[in-house]
């Protein structure tokens, strides 16, 4: 029963002083709200179990070349070493490998370019999943012998399809080659990977039919699950005596000793990634924001009790016990928190559908975030210790309260003591130390992805496509069909107008190291697994001129040049030939792959290195050969325009269409754009840092106004009777601001250690800023202590209304 009259006394009191209601509901909903969102965000991504039965027993399965190790540490898998796990491991139910590659897709309309997921069919066992429609691929369709079979995802299914329900045992034609659909996948289905690009279509994978020799090609994901009651360190040692057995073959095959193990680790971990650190941040970055606006509170509430003893004081001489004034305090203080947390979730949930649309697509797992049970207990728990954080020095304030003494003093004169002033003033300091610290998080960030987007590329972006070409494999099986094919659309769409050059690209610039393999210059004795690695690239003669990569030395090389019986040209990046020939003019040198029977090729030119990989590393070395060399059914055009991209688009379609309506053009992108997405993560957080940190300096700066107009408010006599005894009014609120500083500069202080020590933590995120950057850490505690001191200035100003005749008249 007291306790219901102590709710409804505190009902009461928040009705009648509404702005202070308001003023608390509001912050804690913003904040909570907040808080819940990213907590969402970490649960969905990092602590929910992954979407698929009993994931606890997936795990990932990579590769490590002891050779190679210490210039690539893990690699993906070979085929031929699956394959051998496959049949001779024992601690796995089942076991699957698979990779996405761009396929042609023809019939019921025109080409197109999809992601064809190729799959061991038992990759749907592993995962236990089942169609929707039909069924999906299992083991008996690996088989050559199998009839050409295809999975379809929901998304193609409706796009291509219209959703036809009775689209099983109907007919695709995949790269020239015909398929009978046997399934649908349900519509939430995703594969185990944050690396691949989601697939339109699963095909299996037939090793008969494969040339992937035992030494090289590791490009393929592999995951298994654990048989019941089977551990990973289990599967690791299982692994393990396997690849010894896979390295004497390895061995035997490549003539020089070969060294393999595995590495095995919870799939859910390999999803996660690299995005495991940001989210860490992200979500402390919004519970100091949180912690911010508590501390703020609590200097409110604090000062609100403050100014609410001589009340409390009649209530407690007229009998009231000290507990129940207690309980008062801290009921009003669980109702606001209650409130501000409901009103929380409101906005957790539009902040959450925003955060789906704008996420940048390399988050894993972004489409299962959700709000859950999890989260809305981890939201009544924020509320709650608020709600008691900030009640806890009001209540302390009321109990230590002298009845006798505060009734003797009078409404007028009624002030905090020295140990509530004090604590005031720690809170401030907490505020501006968080503030500070977050702020110089913010800064590291900010100036980061600053200089990522400044960073020499290399190349030029602006008036670029890139256009991915896709043609049916069969069709054009051989090469030489295929180089004649895309002699035409070279030539067609570099005659259009407003082209200024185009060529083919066998890899999308900032896709990653792809098409890595050992370079090694004539005359070296060094085995191949110790020579150097390169990306390759295999490109047009036009590809520097259109990409903007400047020709340092040599050429570039002519448009038959290699075709015949001459030695293949090459061009090699900067960091290529001075590792390779260092001191020598590379002009005219030969190297080869490290293959015994390979002819080789000759330089002819070098480029200047360009970041054609990733935006955010050293550019590693790079091979540019005649596209004629290998040719592929897919690769890309990058042209360069006098115009905007955008309006290329249409009769570059219209001139691949007028050669051959079966070859597919996929979704052509502007180069910056390419560039845009490449920083999407960087950029995203980095937006996130700025909110969170913007939203903190301004709490701090309002706890530093309050703090100092509630210090004005109860000194005001004895300023005006300063003033009426000589002192000028500038002197007085100099005054203010001096003491009021106080707390400021050891929040200062505090904060910048706090930023020196976070600093250290985040320094995986940034590029090419030190983490403890003077110039960023100097900017940050300028910005606070500016901000600070002008609140503070700003409240003396405000509450100092100097009148000498009224002090006279008072005193």
């Amino acid at each position: 029963m007291a306790a219901l009259f102590d709710l409804r006394d505190a009902l009461r009191g928040l009705r009648r002083d509404r702005g202070y209601t308001l003023t608390v509901v509001f912050t804690l909903a913003l904040t909570i709200g907040a808080t819940t969102a990213v907590f969402s965000i970490v649960n969905s991504v990092l602590l929910e179990p992954l979407a698929y039965r009993e994931s606890h027993r997936l795990v990932s399965i990579r590769e490590v070349w002891g050779q190679l190790a210490d210039r690539i540490p893990v690699l993906e898998v070979n085929e031929q070493h699956f394959e051998y796990w496959r049949t001779h491991a024992r601690t796995f139910a089942s076991m699957a490998q698979y990779i996405v590659r761009p396929g042609n897709l023809t019939g019921a309309g025109d080409a197109v370019e999809i992601a064809v997921g190729r799959c061991s069919g038992s990759l749907f066992d592993v995962l236990q999943v089942r169609a929707a429609i039909g069924r999906a691929l299992t083991p008996a369709d690996e088989p050559v012998a199998q009839p050409e079979v295809a999975v379809l995802s929901d998304a193609l299914w409706r796009r291509r399809y219209g959703a036809d329900p009775a689209i099983v045992g109907r007919s695709l034609v995949l790269d020239g080659q015909p398929r009978t659909i046997v399934g649908v996948l349900a519509v939430d289905f995703q594969l185990p990977t944050a690396r691949l690009a989601p697939a339109d279509l699963f095909v299996p994978i037939r090793m008969e039919a494969e040339r992937v020799g035992w030494e090289g090609d590791h490009n393929n994901e592999a995951i298994g699950r654990l048989r019941a009651g089977a551990t990973i360190q289990q599967a690791h040692a299982e692994l393990d005596v396997l690849q010894r057995q896979v390295s004497a073959i390895a061995t035997k095959e490549a003539g020089q000793p070969v060294t393999l193990a595995s590495v095995v680790a919870p799939l859910a971990e390999t999803i996660v990634g690299r995005a495991r650190t940001g989210l860490l941040f992200l979500l402390a970055a919004v519970a100091a924001v949180l912690l911010i606006a508590c501390s703020n509170l609590a200097n409110l509430s604090l000062t609100r009790a403050t100014g609410r003893l001589r009340d409390a004081a009649i209530r407690s001489a007229l009998g009231a016990a000290r507990s129940r004034l207690v309980a008062r305090a801290v009921a009003e203080q669980l109702v606001l928190a209650a409130a501000g947390g409901a009103l929380g979730i409101a906005i957790a949930r539009a902040a959450l559908s925003l955060f789906v649309k704008t996420a940048p697509v390399d988050l894993p797992r972004a489409s299962e975030v959700a709000l859950d049970a999890r989260v809305f207990a981890f939201a009544a728990a924020v509320s709650i210790a608020s709600g008691v954080l900030v009640a806890m020095l009001p209540a302390w304030r009321t109990s230590r309260a002298d009845v006798e003494q505060t009734l003797r003093a009078g409404a007028l004169s009624t002030t905090g003591d020295r140990g509530s002033a004090r604590t005031r003033g720690a809170l401030l300091a907490l505020q501006v130390a968080l503030s500070l610290t977050l702020l110089v998080v913010t800064g590291l960030l900010t100036a980061s992805f600053v200089r990522l987007m400044s960073v020499d590329r290399g190349f030029a972006a602006e008036h670029a496509l890139v256009v991915p070409i896709s043609m049916p494999a069969s069709r054009y099986a051989p090469e030489p069909a295929r180089l004649a094919a895309y002699d035409r659309l070279v030539a067609a769409v570099r005659a259009l107008p407003g082209i200024q050059s185009a060529s083919t690209l066998s890899a999308p610039p900032l896709s990653g190291s792809t098409q890595v393999n050992s370079i090694a210059p004539d005359g070296s004795t060094l085995p191949r697994s110790e020579q150097p690695s390169a990306n390759y690239r295999f490109v047009g003669p036009d590809f520097f001129r259109a990409l903007g990569i400047t020709i340092l030395r040599g050429r570039a090389f002519g448009e038959n040049e290699g075709r015949g019986r001459g030695t293949m040209p090459a061009l090699v990046s900067d960091r290529t030939a001075a590792r390779l020939w260092p001191g020598q003019d590379p002009i005219g040198k030969r190297f080869s792959r490290g293959l015994p029977d390979e002819a080789g090729f000759e330089v002819v030119g070098v480029v200047a290195d360009a970041k054609l990989t990733s935006l955010d590393r050293t550019p590693p070395l790079m091979v540019y050969l005649p596209y004629w060399w290998r040719t592929r059914p897919s690769l890309s055009i990058v042209i360069r325009t006098a115009t905007d991209p955008a309006a290329a688009m249409a009769p570059v379609r219209a001139a691949v269409r007028a050669i051959d309506p079966d070859i597919a053009v996929g979704d052509a992108r502007a180069l910056d754009a390419i560039v845009g997405a490449s920083v999407a993560g960087r950029r995203y957080q980095m937006r996130l840092f700025v909110a969170f940190g913007a939203v903190a300096l301004v709490i701090a700066a309002l706890g530093v106004y309050a703090s100092t107009s509630y210090g004005v408010s109860r000194r005001r006599r004895e300023m005006n009777i300063r003033v009426a005894l000589g002192a000028r009014p500038s002197e007085v609120t100099a005054l203010v601001v001096r003491q009021g500083t106080a707390p400021i500069a050891i929040g200062l202080a505090a904060g910048t250690l706090g930023a020196l020590a976070v600093g250290r933590l985040v320094a995986s995120l940034l590029f090419d800023v030190r983490a403890d950057d003077p110039f960023v850490l100097a900017a940050a505690v300028a910005l606070v202590g500016l901000v600070g001191i002008a609140a503070c200035a700003s409240a003396a100003r405000q509450g100092l209304r100097i009148d000498p005749a009224q002090a006279l008249r008072d005193d």
